[in-house]
C-alpha cells in the first residue's frame, strides 16, 4: 500500500511538473496604439486580426493584450517603454520615430505613392522595409515587424478653403516631424506642432484652425465634432509600422519569431483592406455631419512639396535610400 501511495504521490509530481512548464511556455504580450478601439479602424483590425493568427500559429500559447486609446501613455512615451522593454509592442506612427532616427522618415515623405496602398504594400515588401528595419534596431533598440498600411492624410478645417492660396497663415495641428512640418510650410499653411491627445481642444477652441489626419481616425476619435471642412489631399500617410521590444522579442524561440512575423503580415493586410472599405463610407458619414468636402489641386501640391522631398533626401542617407527605391522601383513598373 506504501509503495502504490509513493508511486502516486510521483505521478502527481510528473503531471504537476508537465502542467507548470505548459503554462510557464504562455505568454501574453502588450500592444498599444494611439486611436481609440473601434472595429472599423485599421488598427483595430490589425490588433484583432494579428492575434488570432498568433494564436492559431502557437495553439494559443502567444497572444495579445489590447491597450488602445493611448492607455499606456503617448506615442513618443510608449516607444520610449519599448526600448525599455516595459511595453511589449506597439503600432507606431513613423514621424514619432523620427525623434529617434530618421531611418523611417522616407516612407512618410509626401506623395510616395499617390495613396495607391496596394502599390505601398508591394514595395515595402520588396527589400527595402527590411533593410530599413534593420537600421532602426541597430539605431534604437527596437525590432520591426511590419509596415501598416494607411491612406493618405486630409486636412480638417474651421476656415473655409477653395484652393490652396487659402493655407496661407491657416494654423495647422501637425505631428513633430521634419518631413511633417516641412510639408505644411511648402503648402503654405503654419503648422503647429501638438500632441494627438490635444487635437480636439485645440481645435474647439481655436489654438489651431485645423488639424489633418487620416478620415477613419478622426470618426474614431469624434474629432469631426470640431471642424467644418474636409480638404481630400493624400499628402503623407504618417507611415505607421508594427514594433516590438527585443527584451518581448527574445522571449520567443526562432520558430515562434516567424510566427510573429506572419502574424505581423496579417496586420499589415489588414490595415489597408479595412481602410480601402472604410474611407468612402467615412466621407459620406463627414458629409451627413454637416462637414463641407472639397479636393486639393494634387498636381500642385505634388509640385510644392517637391523641394521638401529634395531637402529632406539631401540632410538623410536613410530618407534617401528609400526615396530613390520608390523612385526606381516604380519607375521599372510603371507606376
Amino acid at each position: 500500500m506504501k509503495k502504490l501511495f509513493t508511486i502516486s504521490l510521483m505521478i502527481v509530481m510528473v503531471m504537476m511538473l508537465f502542467l507548470s512548464a505548459s503554462f510557464a511556455e504562455e505568454i501574453k504580450f502588450s500592444l498599444s496604439w494611439a486611436p481609440a478601439w473601434d472595429e472599423a479602424h485599421g488598427l483595430t483590425q490589425a490588433g484583432i486580426q494579428a492575434n488570432e493568427k498568433i494564436k492559431e500559429l502557437s495553439n494559443g500559447k502567444i497572444e495579445f493584450e489590447f491597450f488602445p486609446g493611448g492607455q499606456l501613455g503617448n506615442e513618443r512615451e510608449v516607444f520610449e517603454s519599448i526600448q525599455l522593454g516595459t511595453i511589449d509592442a506597439a503600432f507606431m506612427s513613423s514621424p514619432v520615430v523620427s525623434g529617434f532616427s530618421d531611418v523611417l522618415d522616407g516612407f512618410d515623405t509626401p506623395y510616395i505613392c499617390d495613396n495607391d496602398m496596394d502599390l505601398y504594400q508591394e514595395i515595402v515588401n520588396s527589400g527595402i522595409g527590411d533593410t530599413m528595419f534593420k537600421k532602426l534596431r541597430e539605431e534604437t533598440g527596437v525590432v520591426g515587424l511590419s509596415y501598416l498600411i494607411n491612406p493618405g492624410r486630409d486636412f480638417y478645417l474651421n476656415v473655409p478653403f477653395n484652393s490652396l492660396e487659402d493655407a496661407k497663415g491657416v494654423k495647422i495641428r501637425s505631428m513633430e516631424s521634419p518631413v511633417h512640418l516641412e510639408t505644411y510650410k511648402a503648402l503654405g499653411f503654419n503648422p503647429t506642432p501638438l500632441p494627438y491627445s490635444e487635437v480636439y481642444q485645440a481645435a474647439k477652441t481655436g489654438v489651431v484652425d485645423g488639424f489633418e489626419d487620416v478620415s477613419v481616425s478622426v470618426r474614431s476619435q469624434k474629432n469631426y465634432e470640431v471642424a467644418k471642412h474636409i480638404v481630400i489631399s493624400g499628402h503623407l500617410t504618417a507611415a505607421p509600422v508594427f514594433i516590438m521590444s527585443i527584451d518581448a522579442w527574445d522571449k520567443l524561440n526562432e520558430e515562434e519569431k516567424s510566427w510573429m512575423k506572419e502574424a505581423a503580415i496579417v496586420a499589415q493586410t489588414a490595415t489597408k483592406v479595412t481602410y480601402q472599405a472604410e474611407t468612402e463610407k467615412t466621407y459620406a458619414f463627414m458629409k451627413e455631419q454637416g462637414l463641407t468636402i472639397t479636393q486639393i489641386d494634387m498636381a500642385k501640391a505634388k509640385k510644392l512639396v517637391e523641394p521638401v522631398v529634395e531637402m529632406i533626401s539631401g540632410k538623410s542617407a536613410n530618407v534617401k535610400e528609400v526615396v530613390d527605391y520608390f523612385k526606381n522601383y516604380r519607375e521599372k513598373i510603371g507606376r
